[in-house]
């Protein structure tokens, strides 16, 4: 009774949807869900703040489920349809609860997973539910990445070829590297263990040339956003078949918690407040999830990315 009446105020409830997955020797399998966690709650104070309520945090579910994890130790893979199965039967749960706006917060940037998460998106919207999954403003962030995105990051970094590094280069830093260590140092430290001080620098990835031929033909159609996504996925592909595959990408040993800060809150953070605002309290929809033809060219999963 007294959870129906608080879901009747208006207030947000928020459901983390992220693999156990493998990241480096250096990061928990339970990273991503760390990270949910943890921005979840920053996420709501800010909410609270804008808003002027006093909105309890209300956590409805944690799926520890996803598609497309990383390979290597302990990593667990969720097919796309029997992880969006889970999600609208979480959903229909939602409704019967009486749940009027739903924050979905992961940390992991599957296409297809995050394409499960949009399932249930429509599914609660078709039944006037508004529902946001913020995460895909990070990765349309790394797709449209051109260098100097991110100026002050350099001022956190001591060594000069790091510092080059994230002007050019950040968006090939997208697993447990300096970004997620980072981040993890700031928001969830007793996840991070010591060694990635010690760990080498992932080494330069050349992108696949099959995708970077995609992206060359993309771009004569005209198609700039298609293009772009294919020269993100060239990269990606490039780092998954590295042998020996190191687990991490980027630089993990200059990752800093100031660092993490600064990613935090002044990017992560006031973009998911506004999206947050904009989507639950306005007529907003949510950010789409990226790269949707991979669903078309794995048959829905049924052929490994």
């Amino acid at each position: 009774k007294k959870m129906t009446e608080t879901l009747k105020t208006g207030a947000p409830v928020y459901v983390l949807v992220n693999p156990v997955e493998y990241h480096g020797p250096h990061l928990s399998l339970y990273t991503d869900e760390a990270l949910s966690i943890s921005l979840s709650r920053k996420l709501h104070e800010r909410i609270n703040q804008a808003k002027g309520t006093d909105y309890p945090f209300l956590l409805g579910q944690n799926l520890s489920l996803g598609e497309g994890p990383t390979p290597g130790p302990g990593s667990v893979h969720t097919p796309f349809k029997v992880l969006k199965q889970k999600i609208i039967k979480l959903c229909k749960s939602l409704v019967a609860v009486g749940c009027s706006r739903v924050i979905f917060m992961t940390f992991h940037g599957a296409p297809l997973h995050n394409m499960a998460i949009q399932a249930g998106i429509d599914y609660l919207k078709e039944r006037g539910i508004k529902a946001l999954n913020p995460f895909n403003i990070i990765l349309q962030r790394m797709i449209d990445y051109v260098p100097g995105d991110y100026p002050g990051t350099e001022n956190l970094i001591e060594s000069e070829d790091s510092k080059d590094f994230v002007k050019t280069r950040l968006n090939h830093d997208f697993h447990a590297g300096l970004f997620e260590t980072s981040l993890c140092l700031y928001l969830c430290p007793n996840t991070v263990d010591e060694c990635y001080k010690e760990l080498p620098d992932c080494v330069e990835l050349k992108p696949d040339k099959g995708l970077m031929a995609m992206a060359k033909a993309s771009k004569l159609a005209g198609k700039k956003a298609l293009m772009r996504e294919f020269e993100f996925a060239a990269i990606g592909l490039a780092w998954v078949k590295l042998r020996p595959f190191p687990g991490y990408s980027g630089r993990p040993k200059e990752s800093s918690a100031e660092l993490g800060e600064f990613f935090a809150e002044n990017h992560i953070l006031p973009s998911y407040e506004k999206a947050a605002l904009a989507t639950l309290w306005g007529k907003e929809s949510s950010p789409e999830p990226i790269m949707k033809w991979v669903k078309l060219l794995t048959l829905a999963g049924a052929i490994a990315p």
